[in-house]
């Protein structure tokens, strides 16, 4: 009798990779988040970072341990030229991740926040579904403050600075995502195609910026939806706050011009508005 080959046996896919995308200005927070994010992940062996830290020093050396997951950018304050600007630069650290979360450099995560996040994207069934909202606070006194139990947080058009958002608690009973039209910048998850899709663009500087890119991505059939669970928390800022931390703050000496950045983004911000940028960039289907 001759003898059957045996087939080998197949080998599992390659679990997903999780790009977390970081923009950080002067931020003593930076490395806290990364920690927060690594530590309190289900799968921190998944995670890779993209980090953008434009900062009065380059601080490669104080990486952790797992830096070989982190890919970092030093910029020095006095090249920066706002968040759009080092936001873009993140797309560029991206291998081909299936999975995007674009955070501030001052959050902190809830035990298994990759997983809650994908297991809610995944739940949608739409390969260009959007997870964003603002997240609800967290504070060195107080810690996280948790989402309300049945609320979701949703984004509307600020009353008096139609260009920024507000965000408001409201009742979930459905206990799934909402739809939505309006992104936070800060906290936004999705997959990992939608920086090629919709590139994010530098010539914006502040305002204007979550306005846009979600006009455009829902230009490009996207859909944005606000998660009925939020893992993320952000540290706003205080009016008084360090103003070493803003970018307009006039802390260090730089090449660029703030305000020449503020004006040069208002006109870009005019020109997406009246739908003149082009095809890629139009806000038509």
């Amino acid at each position: 009798m001759g003898t059957e080959a045996i087939a080998p046996a197949m080998a599992p896919p390659p679990a997903p990779l999780l790009f977390v995308s970081v923009a950080a200005y002067n931020d003593p927070e930076l490395f806290p988040t990364l920690h927060s994010a690594y530590g309190q992940a289900a799968h921190p062996e998944r995670l890779r970072f993209g980090v953008v830290d434009q900062h009065v020093v380059d601080r490669y050396g104080e990486l952790p341990t797992w830096k070989a997951q982190i890919r970092y950018i030093w910029l020095n304050a006095r090249d920066a030229r706002g968040v759009c600007f080092a936001r873009s630069m993140l797309a560029g650290l991206m291998e081909g991740e299936a999975f995007l979360l674009q955070i501030d450099s001052h959050m902190r995560f809830d035990p298994g926040w990759d997983q809650i996040l994908i297991d809610q994207w995944t739940s949608l069934e739409q390969p260009r579904a959007l997870l964003t909202a603002s997240p609800m606070p967290w504070t060195p006194d107080a810690g996280p403050i948790p989402l309300p139990t049945g609320k979701v947080i949703v984004l509307e058009p600020h009353p008096e600075y139609p260009l920024r958002n507000r965000a408001a608690l409201v009742a979930n009973p459905s206990g799934r995502p909402v739809p939505g039209q309006r992104l936070a910048a800060g906290c936004l998850f999705a997959a990992g195609t939608l920086y090629d899709e919709v590139p994010y663009d530098p010539h914006l500087y502040f305002n204007g910026e979550e306005l846009v890119y979600a006009q455009r991505l829902l230009a490009r059939g996207w859909t944005i939806y606000h998660p009925s669970l939020l893992p993320i928390y952000h540290l706003y800022k205080q009016p008084k706050g360090d103003p070493s931390l803003v970018h307009w703050g006039q802390t260090v000496h730089r090449d660029w011009d703030p305000q020449a950045l503020r004006a040069k983004g208002e006109r870009r911000l005019s020109d997406a508005l009246a739908d003149a940028l082009g095809p890629v960039y139009s806000h038509r289907p």
